[in-house]
């Protein structure tokens, strides 16, 4: 204590005040020499120097669980089990659950026997406890997964309406006929229907005719209105008009046209 007073003292001297407690990552230079001379100081004997110097070094949040290792192992070559149980158990947690620091086991070579076989046995036991707890937060955020799932897939489906239908090219035909397709007569394909059947009523409508005009005894009225043939309409007798005997066949009244 008499060194750490006189230390402080020093300090103060030169103008400097005491180390607020501040944060910092785990390669903070200036922290991570402090925790450096902690550890020199121990390796040294100088067991005050080195907890009051790790303990700086904590206090102002080193990052580092090997400052809590070492500061431990001071403790309990100190004679203080407790508190290097107490430092070796929060070294052991930030090591199972932060960033990982490198060489920690390489930094701890020097450290054997009883001290060494405690100190690892608290740092297994924290990983086991980290892997633990990680594996129950992956079932946990498994299980809720699997529920989101199966209240989507219990949900009753959403109606959907259906899509207008779309006019049909025949509605937009301009020269579409106003009709219905029902109302509309289809003339037969065959030319011939009922060609016979008319053949044979006019058949019988002339036989029927013919019938009449013998029943009333005569011939069939002149459309003319005649009784008698009708008479030459050039004034003739039935004679040759070009002056020839009714009895020659001769048109040239028998004689040479060309005076022989």
């Amino acid at each position: 204590m008499i060194r750490t007073t006189v230390f402080a003292v020093a300090l103060l001297s030169l103008g400097f005040g005491v180390a607020a407690p501040r944060s910092a990552s785990a390669t903070d230079p200036v922290l991570m020499e402090t925790y450096g001379r902690g550890v020199h100081a121990y390796f040294a004997g100088r067991y005050d120097e080195a907890y009051e110097l790790l303990t700086l070094a904590i206090d102002n949040e080193i990052q580092d669980p090997r400052a809590y290792y070492f500061r431990g192992i001071v403790a309990a070559a100190t004679g203080r089990p407790e508190e290097a149980e107490s430092d070796w158990e929060t070294g052991a947690e930030m090591e199972a659950t932060r960033r990982p620091v490198a060489d920690i086991g390489r930094s701890l070579t020097r450290i054997q026997g009883s001290t060494r076989l405690k100190l690892e046995r608290i740092r297994q036991s924290a990983r086991m406890k980290a892997t633990a707890a990680a594996a129950a937060r992956s079932k946990a955020r498994y299980g809720e997964i699997r529920q989101a799932e199966g209240r989507v897939l219990k949900a009753p489906p959403v109606a959907v309406d259906a899509p207008p239908i779309p006019p049909s090219a025949e509605d937009d035909n301009p020269f579409r006929d106003d009709f219905a397709a029902s109302d509309a007569e289809v003339e037969s394909d065959d030319a011939f229907k009922g060609a016979i059947e008319k053949a044979e009523a006019d058949a019988q409508a002339r036989s029927a005719g013919g019938d009449a005009a013998g029943e009333s005894g005569g011939s069939e009225p002149d459309p003319f209105g005649g009784s008698a043939p009708a008479a030459d309409p050039f004034g003739g007798s039935g004679d040759d008009p070009f002056g020839g005997s009714g009895d020659s066949g001769d048109p040239f009244g028998g004689a040479d046209p060309f005076g022989n």
